[in-house]
Parts: structure tokens; sequence; C-alpha cells
């Protein structure tokens, strides 16, 4: 009888430790916490731009606008975004690269900013052949501390064949939208969703 009660208490003790070392899965899946340092305002700020027209890079950042809308972010108009800042600074370009991410809260009352540059390889078009080439990059940076919340970088390319350079250059032309449009999916499909599609 003894010697039964010592086996049964060795045995709960045994019994206990191995419970104790092993790892428990839980019934439900854990949601991360993403929110913390996730932006819900964002205010798109104007595109540097040291190769293009001031033309492409309007587009571009217009595109980065509605993309953002359909990842789940509230749209913060661009116009309103300029008219605040335009008591700053005298060009969109300077605007963007010394604007401090810590002023948007106030200026325009966005929680980020978004930074984008844009650039390009592009090589002289040649006989019966023409290319455009858009690199873009993108950071988000806290309207609280500054810090880059999220960054991205990619580039498109649009080959074009043709029989003369007029012609050519018209292809050049159609094929920026769309090179702009492939661009910005593939550098924005990284960042997280926004408040309106985190449920």
């Amino acid at each position: 009888m003894r010697i039964y009660r010592l086996q049964l208490y060795l045995l709960t003790v045994i019994i206990l430790i191995i419970s104790g070392c092993s790892t428990k899965v839980p019934l439900y899946p854990i949601k991360p916490d993403n929110d913390k340092n996730q932006a819900k305002v964002i205010a798109v700020l104007p595109v540097e731009n040291g190769a293009f027209d001031g033309k492409t890079s309007q587009l571009l950042r217009s595109r980065i606008f509605e993309e953002l809308y359909f990842k789940g972010y509230p749209k913060l108009p661009l116009d309103i975004i300029d008219k605040k800042l335009e008591s700053l600074h005298s060009s969109n370009e300077e605007k963007n690269s010394s604007i401090a991410p810590q002023a948007l809260k106030d200026l325009v009352g966005a929680d980020a900013g978004m930074y984008c540059k844009l650039t390009d390889d592009n090589k002289p078009n040649r006989f019966f052949y023409g290319s455009v080439t858009i690199a873009i990059s993108c950071e988000l940076r806290s309207a609280l501390t500054g810090e880059i919340l999220w960054n991205a970088q990619d580039k498109s390319t649009s080959r074009n064949f043709d029989i003369t350079s007029k012609r050519l250059e018209g292809k050049y032309h159609e094929a920026m939208e769309n090179v702009i449009e492939e661009v910005v999916n593939k550098v924005l499909k990284t960042l997280p969703d926004g408040p309106n599609l985190r449920g």
C-alpha cells in the first residue's frame, strides 16, 4: 500500500513536470497587435522628381492617393494638403523634401506622411525602339515620432517598337500611365491595410 502511494506520488510529479514543459497551442489563433504603429490618416506629399516633367509626378501622386483609398485609408484631399503647405514653401519639390513629418498633424490632421521619390534609368530612344522606365521609392513616416513606419521601392518598364520616331514618341506617352499604375501597385502591395479594411 505504501509502495502504491509512492508510485502514485511519483507519477503525479512526472505528469506535472511534463505538462509544465509542454507548449500549449491556443484553440483560437491570437491576433497580432498590428494597430500599434499603423497609420490611420496619410498625407500624400508632392512627389520628388528629378527626371520627369511635373505632369508625370502629379499623375504618380494621384495614383498613390487613389491606391491608398482602395487599401482602406480615408481620403485626405491633395488640394487641401497643397494649400496648407503653400505657406511653408514656394515649390512642390521643396515641400516634400523639407517638410517635417511632425508638422503634418497640425497642418492637415494626418498621423503619417507618404514621402515618394520618382527616378528613371531611361536610355535615349533608338531607331524602331523606345522604352519608358519609372522607379519609385516611398516611405511612410509617423507624424508623432518621425520614424519610418514602412518603406518600399520598385520599378516598371514598357518597351515600344514602331517605324517612325514620331509614332514611337506617341507610344511613349501612351505607355506612361500604364507604367505608373503598375509600379504604384507593386510598391503599395506591401503596405498594411488601412483602418477601413482592418475591421
